[in-house]
């Protein structure tokens, strides 16, 4: 990508009553570190997802697993995506203070505006985090090098940043659908469900935000909408595998049947389990669907999606947005691969 910034424009009136909207309700009400959470809700025994949404729910592990583990699953799970919210929102708020800083976007004061909002928010929610996982009694995790160093090998400060923009929002907006997918019911604790929804509340606003400066912005970058149609379902695909397993959480959990212990067989049958491709489903399905609407989706690189295992997530995606779209696929596979 060009590393020129943009000149400036004037941005679209669509856009404008977005960003005015974002900033007005950011000015009114963000999150309160100590009064939106129920922080005196009890910590024994509880469960922080529900049960269907273990890794392990739909396996032959689920059953080998005690009621105990089941629920020390439960913490551990959870508690490790809390600890990557910590370290990814710190990541996020350093990355974008740099952009304000370099005045990557000084053209678009309205759009720093919010980004100023975006940070604040994003320094509570990893205090939230935190905090639950110290209420909760949960240590913090290893954090892979591909997380530290994801804006040092995926964005410039030099160059306008919408790739870095763009592949933020992708993380938040599955770890946003995965985490309310896995709290939306009566039966997890009320701390966990209240942290869920009130940092959805939030999210929601970045996801939607992030979302329009592609719409936005992708046709002004070059090189932009060609890269993402390439590497967009791949790195997709191991945020999903990888959010799925983790030795960590299952070695704190110390599952007492010895079949735990081959973590490749585990590995692979947690991530292959009907309950798993479900449970992606939904969290990939308003995803692909943006895909499709912008274009990183394209028939022409439909086999990057297959060897991701999106094929059939993608065509049922085709199908709720535009049925055109399902024969618009056919006809470019079977001209691909001269099938009459």
């Amino acid at each position: 990508m060009s590393g020129e910034p943009l000149a400036k424009k004037d941005l679209s009136p669509k856009f404008s009553k977005i960003l005015n909207k974002l900033n007005a309700v950011s000015d009114r009400k963000q999150m309160h570190l100590l009064l939106d959470h129920p922080w005196d809700a009890p910590t024994e025994g509880v469960w922080l997802k529900k049960r269907e949404n273990l890794s392990i729910y739909g396996t032959p592990y689920y059953d080998l697993a005690t009621e105990e583990e089941k629920q020390r699953l439960s913490l551990y799970e959870t508690g490790c995506w809390w600890h990557t919210f910590v370290v990814f929102e710190n990541l996020v708020t350093e990355y974008y203070m740099k952009i304000i800083n370099h005045e990557s976007l000084r053209a678009f004061p309205d759009v720093v505006k919010y980004m100023h909002h975006f940070c604040r928010e994003e320094i509570t929610h990893a205090m939230v985090f935190k905090k639950a996982m110290t209420h909760f009694g949960i240590k913090p995790y290893p954090v892979p090098d591909n997380l530290k160093d994801f804006y040092k090998d995926n964005a410039s400060i030099a160059e306008f940043p919408l790739k870095a923009i763009y592949m933020t929002i992708l993380i938040e907006w599955f770890a946003e659908n995965n985490a309310l997918i896995d709290c939306n019911n009566d039966f997890v604790s009320p701390l966990s469900r209240a942290i869920a929804v009130e940092h959805h509340k939030e999210e929601a606003r970045h996801i939607e935000w992030g979302k329009n400066m592609i719409r936005e912005f992708m046709h002004q970058v070059p090189g932009f909408l060609e890269e993402a149609k390439e590497y967009s379902a791949p790195w997709m695909r191991g945020l999903l595998d990888m959010a799925t397993t983790n030795p960590e959480t299952y070695d704190r959990v110390g599952f007492n049947d010895p079949a735990f212990a081959d973590y490749e067989a585990l590995f692979e049958s947690v991530i292959f389990c009907e309950n798993r491709q479900q449970i992606n489903r939904k969290i990939m399905d308003p995803i692909l669907r943006f895909f499709i609407e912008i274009g990183v989706y394209d028939p022409a690189y439909h086999d990057i999606w297959e060897a991701a295992r999106f094929g059939d997530d993608i065509r049922a995606a085709l199908a709720s947005f535009d049925k055109g779209k399902v024969e618009e696929l056919d006809n470019v596979m079977s001209v691909k691969y001269n099938v009459s």
